[in-house]
């Protein structure tokens, strides 16, 4: 861990007192880790009344949220537009937050138990699948480059290049945090690890009596699919994938919460990562419950000073995971007005609110559920257009990646792209200005008739090479092919557009 980071551990507590049996072994791992730094007995006071006004502050910040409900004055709504998040509570995408989550997650785990899937990372490798866009509930944990060699120094392949990283994520990481629903009404903090060998887990919130991790994570990443077999499959029927996949093993579609990527994807309309991101994670924060919080110190840019002094103990900022909320949750309390202000949502929030009326019309996220059921993906594309918000890009996305429909396809340009470069050879998409249903279509079949098993998942696994984190791990050939295409490309652009120009 970098010394800044290190140093933070002298002023991070875990605060959730309903961590349950998790509560116990994560205050003595971070109890260890401190055990260096916090050399007063004054300094260790004040830290055990910061860990105990936590869970005070996190129903505060709850009832806050609800008096919310009571519709503002232009003028208030133009501030709350301006400030959404308390002073008092660090943004999921500021350093401070991103310092505090790593700091007391790492000092979590440092002491605690990971649960192995036994996965090999043939069949799986998190690095090439949970930050790769198919959902956005997980954050990379950094990590020095000492550490990373004792964990995984080769996260994709064989790599032996530096940290590479980007929007869609970095194909070097080795630890994630992030939470997950379980079902409707829970959900719990993990840490994913990656090793050399395989990927563990640990929780770090309680685990309902109901619920058993291993099986959970068993479907979430459908481990029952064999990955290796597939790639196999795949190779034989396309040596530019087969040379891929040696460079980028263990890419699997993961099987998440319907309605949390529903609405993930409805976010997603013409916008980028960070922003989805964003956008999520305040909609975890004003309407879903608070999990697992951390207090932050003020240190400078060094990690020197601050801590939790008397003198500053009140303007430390408190980070916290939320889980992400029902639609329950969201009939109740969500307002467009507080998506748009609060949350960031923009035009997107009316999709949001009317897909919101729909579901619950429908019967609410079982709904949602029974589509898995249906074989055709046709079908259930069709019935998740029925959403507001909801076109055929994000309905075979919220397929693909919820609903365990393998042969669904969500095709926009660069998946475009990729079948123009190398599913066809007479260019027969090539002179197509818009991707009409005819050319969505036409896109799809191209990859299920070049994949006819699980063509999803081989769609998914060429779509995370072309990603910029992953160049690095490809063959120098690819990379260069990937680049002239681009370059031709935008050529051709510009030849169209001068002849457009010409004919006015």
């Amino acid at each position: 861990m970098r010394s800044s980071t290190a140093s933070r551990l002298a002023f991070l507590v875990l605060a959730r007192s309903s961590l349950g049996r998790h509560s116990s072994s994560a205050a003595a791992a971070f109890s260890t880790s401190m055990s260096s730094r916090v050399t007063t007995r004054s300094t260790a006071r004040r830290m055990l009344s910061n860990s105990k006004s936590i869970d005070a502050e996190a129903g505060s910040a709850r009832s806050s949220r609800k008096a919310a409900a009571v519709t503002p004055s232009p003028k208030k709504r133009k501030r709350a537009a301006k400030s959404p998040t308390p002073a008092s509570e660090s943004t999921e995408h500021s350093d401070e937050f991103q310092s505090a989550i790593e700091a007391a997650a790492t000092a979590a785990a440092s002491n605690g138990e990971f649960i192995d899937l036994r996965i090999p990372p043939q069949e799986l490798r998190p690095s090439a699948t949970l930050t790769t866009g198919q959902c956005f509930h997980w954050k990379a944990l950094e990590k020095s480059a000492e550490s990373k060699s004792e964990s995984s120094p080769t996260a994709v392949g064989s790599l032996s290049s530096p940290p590479s990283t980007s929007a869609w994520g970095t194909h070097d990481a080795t630890e994630w945090i992030g939470t997950v629903r379980v079902d409707e009404e829970n959900s719990v903090v993990v840490i994913i690890k990656e090793t050399k060998t395989s990927t563990l887990y640990r929780a770090l919130t309680p685990i309902p009596s109901h619920i058993d991790m291993d099986d959970f994570f068993r479907s979430y990443f459908q481990l029952d699919v064999s990955l290796a077999e597939l790639y196999d499959e795949w190779s034989q029927a396309d040596e530019r994938l087969r040379r891929i996949a040696q460079c980028i093993p263990g890419v699997r579609i993961i099987n998440q919460d319907p309605w949390e990527c529903l609405v993930s994807f409805i976010c997603s309309s013409n916008n980028n990562i960070p922003r989805i991101t964003k956008m999520l994670a305040a909609i975890r924060r004003e309407f879903g419950k608070p999990l697992w919080s951390v207090r932050g110190g003020n240190d400078d840019e060094n990690g020197n000073g601050g801590g939790d002094s008397s003198s500053n103990a009140t303007t430390a900022a408190t980070a916290t995971l939320y889980a992400f909320p029902s639609l329950q949750d969201m009939l109740h309390h969500a307002t467009d007005e507080k998506l748009r202000s609060l949350c960031g949502l923009g035009y997107r929030s009316k999709y949001i609110m009317e897909t919101i009326r729909i579901l619950d019309e429908l019967g609410g996220e079982e709904y949602l559920h029974e589509l898995r059921k249906i074989q055709d993906p046709v079908v259930v594309q069709e019935k998740l257009c029925q959403f507001c918000g909801v076109g055929r890009k994000v309905a075979d996305c919220v397929a693909l990646f919820s609903l365990q429909q393998d042969a669904a396809i969500p095709v926009d340009v660069h998946v475009w792209n990729i079948a123009r470069r190398d599913y066809d050879p007479d260019d027969e998409l090539g002179d197509i200005k818009s991707i009409t249903p005819k050319v969505y279509k036409q896109v799809g079949d191209l990859f299920r008739s070049q994949f006819p098993t699980k063509a999803g998942w081989a769609h998914s696994l060429l779509f995370v090479a072309e990603l910029p984190s992953f160049r690095p791990a490809l063959p120098a050939d690819i990379v260069n092919e990937m680049d002239q295409f681009r370059q031709e490309e935008q050529e051709r652009k510009k030849v169209a557009a001068a002849a457009k120009t010409k004919k006015k």
